[in-house]
């Protein structure tokens, strides 16, 4: 029988054993981490755990994601040379589906995070609010759902906030005000209602607020006017109303100005080409303002992009183009341009010359009237849309014309030019929708328009057009819309253009004096 000395001596030994084998497994465990982690446990779990929540990676992204290599060699993290802490997770455009798990937050190094362009869906975590050194966010186009976290306003280091394309809800938080180094907010495409807040204009770091296509309603608060650093503004789409305040006008940095699809009123002031030096881009189109347009815009000799229509503007266009040298798009369709005591209001065309690099001109429905100056002929040679549909343009049609080669599509409908459409419509060989509807053409259907080879739509119709409809028209192949009704047409329909393939949407000949019976062929035609 052993002695009490040696039974605790023995049962002392197994303890020992056992705490030895422990110790053991537990340096093996350690062992094995520090093998996989670079001894920061913390950085290695929180991956794992956000990859546990990934539901779908059809690319195989996190593929790499397992203990044969070292965290900082995964896909898409990279870490500080001296810490072997993750700084980066990017992982962009990777088709993956999930949620975003709260251990995220425990990535204590991470100064950035992008996920942008997948389909993470659910609350974008609290848990972020630990990310300290988090420098730049990017979570836009995924389906992330709930609030803008209150507490990301901890996450003092912020820079750029991107969540546009999600479905977030609620307002912005006053918290965000507190982010006083932010320089670029983009929450656009949400469902965030609230207005914008007044105390964003706390946020004077600000250099980009891009917040259009929801709902905020409410009205453009004039301390936005304390963003001094601000370059570009876009709202819109978001139901603001009220006038735009004057502070806005003073923010010389502004490059991108833009409230297009809101219900703004009011004027806009003479002097807004002398406030904006650095203006390339003014959209506030499809709005209610009232008033001229001021004549000061002259001054933007930066300006790209100027597009007012779809407002009440009145008064006569006053704008000297001539300045305007690098503008590529003129959008001022929907206002009342006619000057009360003038019968020409088209004459600012002359001053459109000096436009090398203008693209669009839409000045549809502006009520302008007077006569279409020779000069049109000698608009940009880049120009591709020109609209001056439904005006009160008299006169004949320029065979000046015929010299915008890059025209795409021409929308002259609805005005009063007479006299007989000119054979240099032939040189248009790029275009390919013509509207000469609803004018008092007269004479033939010139031949040379089948020399428009790409012409897709060709509204003719409600003009004192005659003669016959001409066969080259089958060179157009094409042409899915005819409309060649209220006319004076007379012969034989062409049976060439019968068998245009393209001809599916609408063949409309009616009010005319065509003869002889109806090709077969007519039957697999819609006609209107």
């Amino acid at each position: 029988m052993k002695s009490p000395q040696a039974m605790i001596f023995s049962s002392s030994s197994s303890c020992i054993s056992s705490l030895f084998y422990g110790l053991v497994v537990i340096c093996l465990t350690s062992a094995t981490v520090y093998a996989s982690g670079g001894g920061n446990e913390t950085d290695y779990f929180a991956l794992l755990s956000f990859k546990s929540t990934i539901t779908h990676d059809p690319y195989k992204v996190l593929a790499s994601w397992n203990h044969s290599f070292h965290f900082c060699d995964w896909s898409g993290v990279s870490c500080g040379k001296r810490h072997k802490r993750v700084t980066v997770l990017w992982l962009d455009s990777q088709g993956l589906e999930g949620f975003l798990s709260p251990h995220v937050g425990n990535l204590s190094f991470l100064r950035v995070l992008s996920l942008s362009n997948n389909s993470f869906q659910g609350t974008i975590p609290h848990e972020l609010d630990r990310l300290f050194r988090l420098r730049d966010l990017y979570l836009d186009a995924n389906k992330f759902s709930g609030v803008i976290p209150t507490n990301l306003s901890r996450c003092s280091n912020l820079e750029d906030v991107w969540l546009f394309l999600n479905e977030l809800t609620g307002s912005i938080p006053m918290e965000m005000s507190l982010l006083s180094k932010l320089a670029r907010l983009e929450i656009d495409d949400n469902k965030l209602t609230g207005g914008i807040p007044p105390f964003l204009g706390n946020i004077t770091s600000l250099e980009m607020f891009s917040a259009g296509g929801n709902p905020f309603g409410g009205r453009i608060p004039d301390t936005l006017g304390h963003w001094k650093s601000l370059t570009t503004f876009y709202s819109g789409d978001c139901n603001l109303y009220g006038s735009i305040p004057h502070s806005i006008f003073n923010l010389s940095l502004l490059v991108d100005f833009s409230l297009p699809d809101n219900h703004l009123t009011g004027s806009l002031p003479l002097g807004i080409g002398n406030k904006l030096p650095n203006l390339e881009w003014l959209q506030l189109r499809d709005n209610e303002l009232t008033g001229v347009l001021p004549p000061s815009i002259s001054n933007y000799s930066k300006l790209k992009s100027l597009e007012m229509g779809h407002n009440n503007f009145s008064g006569k266009l006053t704008i000297d183009f001539s300045k305007l040298r690098d503008i590529n798009l003129i959008y001022l369709a929907y206002n009342n341009f006619h000057g009360r005591r003038e019968a020409d209001d088209i004459r600012f065309i002359n001053s459109l010359k000096n436009c090398t690099r203008l693209v669009t001109l839409d000045l549809y429905n502006c009520n302008l009237t007077g006569v279409l100056p020779v000069s049109i002929g000698n608009l940009s040679d880049q120009l591709t849309f020109l609209s001056l549909g439904v005006n009160q343009l008299s006169g004949s049609l320029p065979s000046s014309i015929g010299s915008l080669v890059g025209l795409t599509r021409l929308v002259l409908g609805a005005n009063r030019f007479k006299g007989k459409i000119p054979t240099t419509i032939g040189k248009l060989q790029k275009l390919q929708v013509l509207y000469l509807d609803s004018n008092h053409f007269s004479g033939p259907i010139p031949d040379v328009i089948g020399n428009l080879s790409l012409l897709a739509k060709l509204y003719l119709y409600s003009n004192k057009l005659e003669g016959h409809i001409p066969s080259s028209l089958r060179n157009c192949k094409e042409l899915n819309v005819l409309n060649l009704a209220d006319n004076r047409l007379s012969g034989k329909l062409p049976w060439q253009l019968l068998k245009l393939p393209s001809l599916t949407i609408l063949l409309n000949l009616s009010q005319n004096s065509l003869s002889g019976s109806i090709p077969s062929q007519i039957k697999d035609i819609p006609r209107s």
